[in-house]
């Protein structure tokens, strides 16, 4: 008998609540699931780690996140682990509304593809006036130690981000991994990460590199796309995890 695939759904809402940033609301269907909130370093806001369940997600599986950050809110996501993309294919999909003066940080570990994986990620944010929002996603080159290195069929990330109704980052990412244009896509790298900064704030800086090569780019109607590749997923993680801590300490 074939498995059942699995529609697992979370919603968040966070808000203000005697001028600290509180879980308002959580609902969530199996395998996604939140861990207790902790207060961010120095009261700058709310973490929350999100867990996957399940072995990692199966050919048919889809997966949603919505979130919603309510007026004045700090809400920053994480999740526990790497996700795990089996053979065949699957969706993951984040809402995120970010109110006025919010600020919402969105950074899961890597995406891990497994052989013959085919797999499409949705992110769809939308900032009200003067919300600001750091969106981050990772890629591996799959199970290395399984001799599963770029066996994925394809990786798709389709991402939109409207400001107060105006559409200001749109990307469409179709990797393909093929043996003869390898060190066209790659170069002497294996793993990818992507940073978008979003509303007020000072351009990224950058560390200085250590075996990875990061740029940055400014968008045209505001904020910041910076893109990363590595030859180890510490990195990254690294840079995702220094990106992250300057972007709650600045104060646009």
């Amino acid at each position: 008998m074939a498995a059942r695939s699995l529609n697992g759904s979370l919603f968040l809402r966070a808000g203000v609540r005697q001028d600290r940033t509180v879980l308002l609301e959580s609902r969530g269907t199996y395998p996604l699931q939140v861990l207790r909130p902790h207060v961010q370093p120095q009261g700058q806001g709310l973490s929350l780690v999100i867990l996957l369940l399940s072995a990692g997600l199966l050919d048919g599986d889809c997966l949603s996140l919505e979130v919603v950050v309510e007026p004045g809110a700090r809400l920053a996501l994480r999740t526990q682990a790497a996700t795990q993309v089996h053979t065949g294919k699957s969706q993951q999909h984040l809402r995120a509304t970010v109110a006025e003066d919010a600020w919402l940080s969105y950074v899961p570990n890597a995406v891990v593809p497994h052989v013959g994986a085919d797999y499409h990620a949705v992110t769809t944010v939308s900032l009200e006036a003067g919300a600001r929002a750091l969106v981050a996603d990772a890629l591996s080159p799959g199970r290395v130690q399984f001799g599963e290195h770029f066996a994925y069929d394809q990786v798709r990330h389709d991402l939109d981000v409207h400001s107060a109704g105006t559409l200001v980052a749109r990307e469409r990412a179709v990797i393909r991994p093929d043996p003869a244009l390898r060190c066209a896509q790659w170069g002497t790298f294996s793993h990818v990460a992507s940073v978008y900064l979003l509303g007020p704030g000072a351009p990224p800086r950058l560390p200085p590199p250590d075996r990875l090569n990061a740029g940055s780019t400014e968008l045209a109607r505001g904020g910041w796309l910076v893109r990363a590749l590595a030859d180890r997923a510490t990195a990254l993680d690294d840079l995702l995890a220094e990106l992250s801590l300057k972007w709650w300490a600045a104060h646009p």
